[in-house]
C-alpha cells in the first residue's frame, strides 16, 4: 500500500487506490504484461502521449462578419 498512495499520490480516490493495489497484488508480472493494446487504445481516444509536454491547442470561436462592411468603414 506505501507504494501506491505515496506523498505525491495521496489524492487518489478509493476506487482507484483499491484497483491499483488489486493490480499489484493479483496481476501479472511486467515482463509478462504487454502495454501496446492498451496505449493504442489511449492515444484512439485522442489522449496524449506522455512526451507531449504541452496540452493541446486553443480552439478559437469563427467570428460572425456581418458587420465587416460597416467596421471597414471606421
Amino acid at each position: 500500500m506505501n507504494n501506491i498512495n505515496t506523498e505525491y499520490r495521496s489524492k487518489l480516490t478509493t476506487t482507484n487506490a483499491a484497483n491499483l493495489l488489486f493490480i499489484s497484488t493479483v496481476g501479472p508480472p511486467t515482463n509478462q504484461w504487454n502495454p501496446l493494446p492498451y496505449v493504442k487504445t489511449w492515444l484512439a481516444k485522442g489522449r496524449r502521449a506522455a512526451h507531449f509536454t504541452s496540452g493541446m491547442a486553443r480552439q478559437h470561436p469563427e467570428e460572425d462578419n456581418y458587420f465587416s462592411p460597416v467596421w471597414n468603414l471606421f
